[in-house]
Order: C-alpha cells, then sequence, then structure tokens
C-alpha cells in the first residue's frame, strides 16, 4: 500500500512538473521579443502644403514613417473607444505599399505578449482605412474569430488645411501620394 502511495505521488509530482513546464514554455513563447511603447511623433505638412502652393502641383507625398505614425495616433484613438480583450502597450508600423504591419505589445490580463498585426489600406475620400487582415504571435497565426480588429480610420484632413480635398491617395513603395482638389481662391485667406 505505501509503495502505490509512493508511486502515485511521483506521477502526481511529473504530471505537475510537466504542466508546469509547458505553462513556463507557452508564456517564453508569446513575451514580446521588443521594447515597444505607445509613444507618436506628430506630422507636420504645413511646409510641404507651403511648396504645393508655390509649385501649383496638387499633390503631396507623405514618406513610410509620417503614414506609421499617423496610425500608430489613430491606433491609440480606436483603442480608447474599442475594447479589443487585451491591452495594447506598444505598436510599431511599418508600411510597404498597401500592406500595413504592425508589431504591437500588450498584456492579457497580467500576461504579456507580443504579436504581428497585418492590414491593408485603402482610401475613401480623405479616409485611409486600414482593415485588419490576420494576427501572429511569433510563427503561430491566431483566427480571427479570436482575435479581429475593426477597421481603423484616419481622417487625413486632421493633417491638413480646409482649402484642400483628398481627390486621390496612391499607395507608393516609399509612402503615399496625395493628390488635391484645391479651392485656388481661398488660398489668399490663408496670409
Amino acid at each position: 500500500m505505501s509503495r502505490r502511495k509512493k508511486k502515485g505521488g511521483r506521477i502526481l509530482l511529473g504530471l505537475l512538473m510537466l504542466i508546469i513546464v509547458v505553462v513556463g514554455a507557452g508564456i517564453w513563447y508569446v513575451t514580446p521579443t521588443k521594447n515597444l511603447d505607445l509613444k507618436y511623433r506628430s506630422i507636420d505638412t504645413k511646409g510641404k502644403i507651403m511648396s504645393m502652393l508655390e509649385t501649383r502641383q496638387p499633390q503631396m507625398v507623405l514618406n513610410k514613417d509620417e503614414v506609421a505614425q499617423m496610425s500608430k495616433k489613430n491606433l491609440i484613438k480606436y483603442l480608447s473607444t474599442h475594447d479589443v480583450g487585451v491591452d495594447i502597450t506598444g505598436a510599431d508600423f511599418q508600411m510597404n505599399g498597401e500592406m500595413m504591419k504592425a508589431e504591437v505589445n500588450g498584456k492579457w490580463g497580467v500576461f504579456p505578449f507580443g504579436a504581428t498585426l497585418q492590414f491593408h489600406m485603402t482610401s475613401n475620400g480623405s479616409k485611409l482605412i486600414l482593415e485588419h487582415q490576420f494576427t501572429k504571435i511569433r510563427s503561430a497565426d491566431i483566427p480571427l474569430s479570436i482575435f479581429k480588429l475593426e477597421p481603423i480610420e484616419i481622417s487625413l484632413k486632421d493633417y491638413l488645411p480646409d482649402i484642400v480635398t483628398v481627390k486621390e491617395v496612391d499607395f507608393l513603395e516609399e509612402g503615399m501620394k496625395l493628390t488635391f482638389k484645391i479651392d485656388w481662391f481661398s488660398i489668399p485667406s490663408l496670409w
């Protein structure tokens, strides 16, 4: 009888140790690999607008970093109005044509995680729309049925004066080209 208790205790101890190892490996696997925050830089389009007015070319190019900073700012705005089920504590956006990748850090309860979110960008007038396509934690795909963000909208009008209206958005390898309709008669009101 004593042998059975010892054998049962060893099996229980072995199972407990196996569970601890599996949970520890899972926590290690989802732990963020980069230190990220939610700080962003405001973008200033005044110089680009003035250059556009001087050349009378109704277009402007925003580089990858400017688009990434706009995306980060609007992710923060999105998170303040949507419950996504996790706390996002940091993000870094990288643009490649119509695709936007966001490396994010967050917490699910007390457990930290790092993930990659892929977005497809489209435009509708003066709105830039980031549609969430997939999420990965390292190489593991997270099904959209478990985690999916609603489209994130970026109002380009927030970065532009009232005299310009976005006519067309072209996604480039190195950023985004905006073509405008301009009310040229309103320009003297800028001075």
